[in-house]
């Protein structure tokens, strides 16, 4: 259950996608996104809509995206996206 449950006792928390698909470990709530992080060495980072959150067990946070279309989400992608639309105005 999510209603329940404040911002900050999602940190460090595991994100899990569609079948199960891994999404890191919670690191931050900014604004309207969650921030995750995944990897050790080559470490990827995801900002989630938190529209997109399914679930909380209390241990993993739960969203609504697949493999196949978590690209859009990492850092990299995220930044690209906002320089395009500032460019665009």
């Amino acid at each position: 259950m999510i209603l329940n449950t404040a911002w900050d006792d999602f940190l460090k928390k595991k994100a899990s996608g569609v079948d199960d698909f891994d999404l890191g470990e919670v690191q931050q709530v900014e604004g309207e996104f969650i921030v995750t992080e995944k990897g050790i060495i080559n470490k990827k980072k995801y900002y989630l809509p938190k529209i997109l959150i399914a679930g909380f067990d209390g241990h993993t946070l739960y969203f609504r995206i697949m493999k196949a279309e978590s690209k859009r989400y990492r850092q990299a992608d995220v930044k690209l996206r906002k320089i395009a639309k500032r460019l665009k105005q």
